[in-house]
């Protein structure tokens, strides 16, 4: 997994209601946020992904363009997974649709 797990984190839990077109929306979001994150450090535009690296390096960020574009995936990875255990309870609903 590429998410960056902070010491500590393992022993806390959160619980996040959403509704399914909320949850829907930030699946497509991800999904959208991976596409553009994968063209940068593909190396395509090499002057974009040096902006992109730049603006990840002046925020301290703890990810790199492949890192970042991985955290997302990820997200977007625990996210589906997340809309699917809800609704495999549910009668009737189809569960990944």
């Amino acid at each position: 997994m590429t998410l960056i797990n902070r010491p500590g984190s393992w022993q806390q839990a959160a619980l996040a209601c959403l509704d399914s077109g909320i949850a829907r929306d930030i699946a497509l979001m991800l999904a959208d946020a991976r596409a553009v994150l994968d063209g940068l450090a593909s190396g395509d535009a090499p002057e974009a992904a040096r902006q992109a690296a730049a603006i990840l390096d002046d925020t301290d960020s703890l990810y790199d363009l492949q890192g970042l574009a991985g955290a997302v995936s990820d997200a977007a990875g625990i996210l589906d997974r997340a809309v699917r255990d809800a609704l495999a309870g549910i009668p009737g609903t189809i569960p990944g649709a």
